[in-house]
């Protein structure tokens, strides 16, 4: 039903009238608070001069403005009929009613069917920067319709694209737009034409097309990639990407996410079929899934997997969710219950080693179940029980079931400036194996105690320097291990590795992870930790220095001698973690032989870092032995923000060992308020993991000469047909080396 229109008139002498500059906010009309408030449904006049002819019209002149509801219009003259429901303003008009603001040569308004028609006119949307032009624009109560119109989100007043159509129609309800008959002109120059189009008017979801991408490169040839994005539900959507390779063919990549309340994930599928580079024509496939799930307050689920086709796959196409220079991708699946002082799991993983190496065993399944006991004065009792089955990956005849139960007694102790801890550990394994390898027993058992001591200090002062105030820390610490030797040579490696040392690993309670082999051990380590936080408790200093001395030596070993310690003490470890400033950091850590007088391992970096899109960083990384290889590198990564339109990227990582670069990428990228331009170019070696399957010419791990990836790519964003928030330093976290922070101190 139709509002009727009653008016209430005075009569004000002349008032300045400012408009906002063009910015996405309605008008401004320079009323008070007492003149803005008013009876809804009805009509509020404020003007220079006012006729009104008893109860059926009225004529205002100067400085026209006209209330009603959150409506508002500002003209010269106008004319209201009560008789006909109707408001008419010539010679020019400024409205909005909070959603849309816009100016135009006349205005009428029909209270029977709450029309409102303004002619001639240029429009902003209130709380975005759509704008544009309409030969006739139209407004109810629901929604906006514009004819012979134009739309854009540039705020410049000649854009750089912008959307024309015979019929725009904007919903107030809706995040989106619909156009009939409409043209995309970029530049001026219309670039394709679409019966019908819909568009958002804000930065919220909606299906269509995605910006596309194109690349070429050696390996793959001109690549296009045109995504197209579903959205399915606001707690749901999918993503459609074929993906044109000229040397290749077309892959399919898929992408599908969700959320609800106790559940989370997302599913991933990428397939190309006869792959043309292969001179087997083989189909190329990868599949992940990752998916969260919290049953009850008790019960919690979890899967993450990737499968690829083959061990190139990563290196000829990349993925989200492994790096091209990965050796292994890793699956599991588990369920865990929790509940005061219990936690079982349920577990399965899997893990399939990218190259020509021995083929790694499957846990399928292993349930373990652990109790800690909450301290008595310091006491606690935990227990850890695992039963786990594995297979081989392909050697099916290659399986075994372990059982394991690992009871612990400990001692705890603290104090403002020391802590202690005393444990006692009785590992008892045992193994049902069957196996090719005539080595291994079919049954095993094997139980060693282990025993475990560990002293650290907490000192500290404050002094002051250079006008601020610093508190220091030191943590001497001492430990010493104890397990006796057992020959374990009749029990096979099914999930078992050497661990990396670093600072902190120096004091754990094993050599090894996995259960397969329980180094004995018969040392003492010690090392120092020394903090220094600023006057408001920031960690801008840590230096850490550790070694291990051994008064036996170890000859429990993996599949090689290397995994022994021959010597009477380990390499000096250190780390030191230093915030230079805001904006400057340093890391490195080291691992010193001191015997060979020489760095057995050692990464470290030099950041200068502002924000995202201004850093810069040099890294240098050595590791001696690897594989009978030593591989040492520099490299050097950067962002930086030019100006507010242009910004570039680049890295570097040179191969010392061999005089080569690896990997190297640059990317420029233009921006404006409309529009974005990235232009990235790269070099990258390739790793040949399939010698006898993979294209002609790439590098052999066996060390043939390397051959390399080059490519250039290019990207076109419109700002305000759809969204792009991915920025130049992500296309350098997808290179081979990505880039990664040097430091991560505590505030």
């Amino acid at each position: 039903m139709a509002t009727p229109i009653s008016v209430a008139a005075q009569d004000t002498p002349p008032r300045a009238t400012g408009l906002c500059p063009p910015a996405p906010q309605a008008f401004d009309f320079g009323l008070t608070d007492e003149e803005q408030s008013f009876t809804p449904s009805t009509i509020r006049v404020s003007s220079n001069t006012a006729k009104i002819y008893s109860d059926e019209s009225a004529y205002f002149s100067g400085d026209v403005i006209i209330q009603r509801n959150n409506q508002w219009l500002k003209t010269q003259s106008a004319q209201i009929s009560q008789r006909d429901n109707t408001i008419d303003a010539e010679g020019g008009v400024q409205f909005t009613d909070g959603y849309i603001n816009v100016t135009g040569a006349s205005f009428n308004f029909d209270g029977d069917n709450e029309l409102a028609k303004l002619n001639q006119t240029h429009y902003q949307m209130a709380s975005t920067n759509a704008r544009g032009k309409a030969q006739r624009l139209e407004i109810s109560p629901t929604h906006v319709s514009l004819f012979g119109s134009s739309f854009t989100t540039c705020p410049t007043d000649d854009p750089a694209w912008q959307l024309t159509a015979k019929r725009i129609e904007i919903d107030e309800q809706s995040d989106f737009g619909k156009a009939w008959g409409a043209k995309l002109e970029l530049f001026d120059i219309p670039v394709f034409y679409l019966p019908y189009f819909t568009f958002p008017v804000n930065d919220n979801r909606k299906s269509g097309f995605l910006y596309p991408t194109i690349d070429s490169s050696s390996l793959n040839g001109l690549e296009v990639e045109a995504p197209y994005y579903f959205n399915l539900a606001p707690n749901m959507d999918a993503t459609l990407a074929p993906v044109y390779m000229s040397e290749r063919g077309v892959m399919l990549k898929t992408e599908y996410r969700y959320l609800f309340n106790e559940h989370a994930g997302q599913l991933n599928l990428e397939y190309l079929g006869n792959d043309r580079a292969r001179p087997d024509n083989a189909d190329r496939y990868l599949w992940h899934v990752n998916h969260s799930a919290r049953f009850s307050d008790n019960w919690t689920g979890y899967v993450d997997a990737t499968q690829i086709s083959d061990d190139n796959y990563l290196n000829d196409f990349g993925s989200d969710f492994a790096g091209r220079a990965d050796t292994h991708l890793y699956r599991v699946a588990q369920v865990d219950y929790r509940v005061p002082n219990w936690h079982l799991r349920l577990r399965s993983e899997d893990y399939e080693l990218l190259g020509q190496y021995r083929n790694p065993y499957r846990t399928l399944p292993q349930v373990s179940l652990n109790y800690q006991s909450s301290q008595l004065e310091g006491l606690r009792f935990d227990w850890y029980n695992e039963l786990t089955y594995f297979q081989n990956q392909e050697q099916t005849a290659n399986y075994a079931t372990r059982a394991h139960s690992a009871p612990t007694v400990g001692y705890w102790l603290e104090a403002p400036a020391f802590d202690g801890e005393a444990e006692l550990t009785y590992l008892v394994t045992h193994y049902r194996q069957q196996s090719t390898n005539p080595m291994l027993d079919e049954q095993v058992t094997r139980a060693l105690p282990r025993a475990r001591l560990r002293g650290r200090m907490h000192l500290e002062r404050y002094f002051s320097k250079g006008g601020g105030e610093f508190r220091q820390t030191l943590e001497p610490q001492l430990q010493y291990l104890y397990v006796p030797y057992e020959n374990q040579q009749n029990i096979g490696i099914y999930d078992t590795t050497l661990m990396q040392d670093d600072y902190n690993g120096l004091f754990r309670a094993q050599r090894f992870s996995g259960l397969d082999r329980i180094a004995e051990a018969n040392q003492v380590t010690y090392g120092a930790s020394s903090s220094l936080f600023n006057a408001n408790e920031r960690e801008v200093l840590r230096v850490s220095l550790g070694q291990i001395y051994y008064f036996d030596n170890s000859r429990t070993q993996l599949l090689d001698s290397q995994s022994q310690v021959t010597s009477s003490n380990s390499e000096w470890v250190a780390d030191i973690n230093w915030a230079l400033d805001s904006q400057w950091s340093f890391r490195s850590a080291i691992q010193y032989d001191t015997e060979l007088n020489r760095t057995r391992k050692s990464q470290t970096a030099l950041e200068y870092r502002i924000d995202d899109k201004n850093l810069v960083q040099i890294n240098h990384r050595k590791a001696t032995n690897i594989l009978n290889n030593d591989i040492e590198q520099m490299g050097t990564q950067a962002v930086w923000e030019i100006s507010k339109q242009w910004q570039v990227a680049a890295n570097v990582y040179y191969d010392l060992s061999n005089d080569r670069v690896n990997d190297a990428i640059v990317g420029v990228q233009y921006s404006s308020c409309c529009w974005a331009l990235r232009l990235s170019a790269y070099r990258r070696i390739n790793r040949d993991l399939e010698p006898g399957n993979a294209a002609a010419g790439m590098m052999n791990i066996s060390g043939n000469p390397a051959e390399f990836d080059n490519g250039v790519s290019l990207q076109f964003i419109i700002s305000g047909l759809s969204s792009d928030s991915s920025s130049l330093i992500d296309m350098l976290e997808k290179s081979i080396y990505g880039y990664r922070r040097p430091f991560y101190l505590s505030n």
